[in-house]
């Protein structure tokens, strides 16, 4: 018997417009990528809420979907951040964008 592997759609958030690549293979293309926050009706994990990261190409002026959009877990996806936050994989400037939208989030007064 397959397990459950219900879910439901919670949010799914895109860019407001592409982002233009280029690749060997297939020359220019534009790439969306796409957030989606699921929650499994029975988790496969210690996660109840995975996020999914499907992405679309157009190519030659033709959209196609991306079929190895990886999925990673809440609790996970904080614990790969942190520990790349912690050995200076983002740049400063990613950074201060972070923490300004998470202050944001929290209520916390910007300065001026």
């Amino acid at each position: 018997m397959a397990p459950n592997l219900r879910t439901f759609l919670d949010m799914t958030f895109q860019l407001k417009q592409p982002v233009m690549c280029h690749s060997e293979e297939i020359g220019n293309a534009e790439f969306m990528p796409t957030i989606v926050l699921l929650e499994w009706e029975k988790p496969p994990s210690d996660d109840v809420n995975e996020f999914w990261f499907p992405y679309w190409l157009k190519v030659r002026g033709k959209w196609k979907y991306g079929q190895f959009a990886p999925m990673i877990g809440e609790d996970a996806l904080l614990q790969l951040l942190s520990q790349a936050i912690r050995q200076d994989y983002f740049s400063q400037q990613f950074l201060i964008g972070l923490a300004e939208t998470i202050k944001e989030m929290l209520g916390v007064p910007q300065k001026h």
